[in-house]
């Protein structure tokens, strides 16, 4: 097994300071909307720098400690000769892999994805390739048209997307597949990430406080005028982003 986890990781940047906005004492709806969007802005920005502080972490400390309690098993394997020895270090190895995968998954999922030189497509592709061989979910991705002229805001709110939505399919769904689709029409850009699981429930499609996960797919998808909808399948559940894109 490799001493470290599937990639390098940077150290993150320090937490960006925010101060108090000023207040202009405007009661308009379109003061009240300014600052919604301010406060999301910085719940988002707050949110990713404690992600990529997260998978840092696990990447530095409890990946290494991993690496270290697997030989140690394996040395101890190698030194017992008795049967019912055997069974129980054989029990323990395999708790110890499946924990060093949920390790490798959750750091590869918290930490957040790049776009760097590619385009949208082969980003997404990237990201629901390296979810699905983390975290054993079976993992399906396909593009449709042609997304490499899509903008740069555009493209990082769709992988910022698609990297929460799968983040809460590994946490929440218990599904045994995934599929990711991205598709460019006339005007619009789709991601559609719907899986097999148990289904969002009720309660968090019709809460008026959602988590910053939900609210934030939500605020980057608006702010570029799309439009983000979840809804609950047969089987599993379905993330929806939309945005308007040149034709």
């Amino acid at each position: 097994m490799s001493n470290q986890l599937d990639r390098p990781l940077m150290h993150p940047r320090e937490p960006p300071c925010f101060g108090s906005a000023a207040t202009t004492g405007s009661d308009s709806d379109e003061a009240s909307q300014a600052e919604t969007a301010s406060t999301v802005d910085e719940q988002l920005r707050i949110h990713e720098y404690e992600r990529q502080r997260m998978g840092q972490e696990l990447h530095d400390s409890a990946g290494q400690l991993m690496v270290s309690l697997q030989l140690s098993v394996a040395r101890l394997k190698a030194v017992n000769g008795e049967r019912g020895h055997d069974d129980l270090i054989d029990d323990i190895q395999g708790v110890v892999s499946q924990v060093d995968r949920e390790i490798r998954a959750l750091a590869f999922l918290h930490y957040p994805a790049e776009l760097g030189d590619r385009s949208v497509c082969s980003a997404v592709e990237t990201l629901a390739r390296g979810f699905g061989r983390r975290t054993g979910i079976r993992t399906s991705f396909m593009c449709v048209g042609d997304n490499s002229s899509v903008d740069g805001s555009t493209s990082l709110a769709m992988l910022r997307v698609a990297q929460e939505a799968l983040v809460n399919v590994h946490r929440h769904s218990h599904a045994t597949s995934a599929k990711v689709v991205l598709k460019r029409t006339s005007g619009q850009l789709r991601l559609t990430i719907s899986d097999d699981g148990v289904g969002i429930t009720n309660a968090s499609l019709t809460s008026r406080h959602p988590g910053i996960g939900l609210r934030g797919m939500r605020h980057r998808i608006e702010a570029l005028g799309g439009q983000l909808r979840v809804r609950r399948m047969k089987h599993g559940t379905a993330v929806v982003a939309t945005v308007p894109v040149a034709a």
